[in-house]
């Protein structure tokens, strides 16, 4: 499994022309590949740092070399009468030998499948975390364990744009050590900021728990949010699981699964993580467009039995029906994330009103809503056309608060870093190589005007951010959130490096878990870094 090989080079000279810069650091041929976007089979293209060592790694326990599960598992996904949704409900591989249990005296659930213990980082010999995974599934709390290291080693080696630079500097809480937060490449400037861990869970404020840095916990041992501190704490037969979430402290939070989850770990995904969304556990899947967030919770319309948001389209080669139902159900989520864009880019456009942006933002903010109504008609059309029936998107919620568009406009530089200039940057890649993977013509022409639609859709959001830099002071929170954003991404192209692939969906423009990690890993460092860096080191007006 590799790559295309498509450069990103010329993207990545054409965004620095759109923001009118040239400045952009040359990139490593030993790493990155020569502009004729060969190299070398099978490599991985995700450095990650694995926190137990100081060295570099590009594949996590239970990988082979080209980042795949080394099991080959990959549970299957079946679509069923009683779903009217369209949602698909998964069932669980049954892989490994039973009767292996994590069990303990404090009265949680045992796994009736191999139980795998998570490491503590930076401990000699190995330490439990207290943290298991049951048959691949999703990492859980099994019992309180003290972090054998409160505070994370240091890791920053040049702040030349600001922050600490050892844990000396980081002293406004316990157990502080400075973290390198972003190397950009192509440059040496980078930043720190520090990080505060804790010991146990009474180091930490009231609803968090403590959680040890470890392979799949986190780099850093934190306190994060939690909705339960141990299986114990569940009902019977539930499990205390870890769940990545951008809003809570430290990007986790822990929360009970439930009989109504759509998930049972990342395996179970197309498009991992299974994570925690509002009651239950389901999958992040694709992201693709703009999302409509609303206090941090990223909202689409449910799916309805409607033929005026099919666009008209070539019908592609029967294939056999599970495959069909699961196509299905991936082109029917795309069409409810590009059908919530719409929404974003409708209060988007009144935010670049309520800061005074220039009339060529509003315009192309206007542009881009037209493109994401297209973009739904696509998704949708290949829904349709996969579950033999029209599908469309219901009445979208739109909450109050999503009424009142902000105009401070350091929140408006947050929010499109994350959402445009890191996220729709890797969409429109990830968009790209899904369709130079694709064999179906119908599927291949969809992907390749939505690829180029949200490349102009993400260059708008550098663009924005280029203006409000000269427009304010939030160059050092533009810095911040770059590298917050940037972390996050390296976080989930090490995750995804670790999931089962499943090329029989490439073929059918279906990007898999460990595909995204490279597209990912490839545009952080191609394009998205070296296009931060020159953003940010340009001399700002006064």
């Amino acid at each position: 499994m590799q790559l295309t090989r498509l450069s990103l080079h010329p993207l990545r000279h054409t965004l620095l022309a759109a923001l009118g810069l040239v400045a952009c650091g040359p990139i490593d041929k030993t790493t990155a590949g020569d502009d004729s976007g060969t190299s070398s089979a099978g490599t991985t293209a995700a450095t990650a740092t694995d926190p137990g060592t100081s060295n570099p790694t590009t594949a996590g326990p239970g990988t082979d070399s080209a980042g795949t599960d080394s099991a080959g598992t990959h549970p299957t996904t079946t679509a069923t009468d009683s779903d009217p949704t369209g949602e698909l409900t998964t069932a669980n591989p049954e892989t490994g030998s039973e009767g292996t249990t994590g069990g303990d005296d404090t009265g949680a659930p045992a796994c009736d499948t191999v139980a795998t213990p998570a490491d503590q980082a930076f401990t000699d010999p190995p330490v439990p975390s207290g943290f298991e995974r049951c048959n691949d599934g999703i990492l859980h709390r099994l019992e309180k364990r003290a972090c054998e290291t409160p505070a994370t080693p240091d890791s920053c080696t040049d702040n030349m744009l600001g922050g600490c630079m050892s844990a000396a500097d980081c002293t406004d809480k316990p157990n502080g050590s400075c973290q390198q937060d972003m190397i950009f490449g192509g440059f040496t400037e980078s930043t720190c900021s520090c990080v505060y861990g804790c010991a146990t869970d009474e180091d930490c404020g009231q609803g968090q728990i403590c959680r040890c840095a470890g392979d799949g916990l986190g780099l850093y041992t934190e306190c994060i949010e939690a909705g339960c501190t141990q299986d114990s704490d569940c009902p019977d037969g539930e499990l205390c699981g870890l769940s990545p979430d951008i809003c809570a402290p430290g990007g986790f939070l822990t929360a009970c699964t439930t009989p109504a989850d759509l998930c049972d770990g990342d395996g179970a995904c197309m498009n991992p993580p299974c994570m925690f969304q509002k009651d239950h556990w389901e999958c992040a899947n694709a992201a693709c467009g703009r999302p409509f967030v609303v206090d941090c919770e990223a909202l689409v319309a449910p799916v309805t039995a409607r033929d005026d948001w099919r666009a008209v389209l070539l019908t592609p080669s029967p294939v056999a029906p599970e495959l069909a139902a699961e196509l299905a159900a991936h082109w029917t989520h795309i069409g409810q994330l590009e059908h919530a864009s719409v929404a974003a880019f409708a209060r988007f456009v009144l935010q670049l009103l309520g800061v005074g942006a220039p009339p060529s933002l509003v315009l192309a903010a206007q542009q881009a809503l037209a493109d994401e109504v297209e973009h739904a008609r696509l998704a949708f059309g290949l829904a349709s056309l996969y579950a033999g029936a029209g599908v469309g998107p219901g009445p979208l919620t739109i909450p109050a608060a999503s009424t009142t568009t902000t105009t401070e406009l350091a929140a408006l530089v947050d929010a499109v870093i994350r959402e445009a200039c890191v996220g729709e940057t890797l969409a429109a890649f990830e968009a790209r190589e899904a369709a130079a993977q694709s064999e179906v013509p119908a599927v291949r022409a969809a992907l390749t005007k939505i690829a180029d639609d949200e490349l102009r859709h993400a260059e708008l959001g550098w663009r924005f951010v280029q203006w409000a830099l000269t427009r304010a002071d939030v160059g050092a929170q533009a810095r911040a959130t770059f590298a917050a954003a940037i972390a996050e991404a390296r976080s989930g192209v090490a995750r995804d490096a670790l999931a089962g692939a499943a090329p029989q969906l490439r073929a059918h423009g279906v990007v898999d878990a460990p595909l995204r990690a490279e597209i990912w890993a490839q545009g952080l460092r191609e394009v998205i870094e070296p296009c931060a860096a020159a953003l940010l080191t340009v001399p700002r007006a006064a």
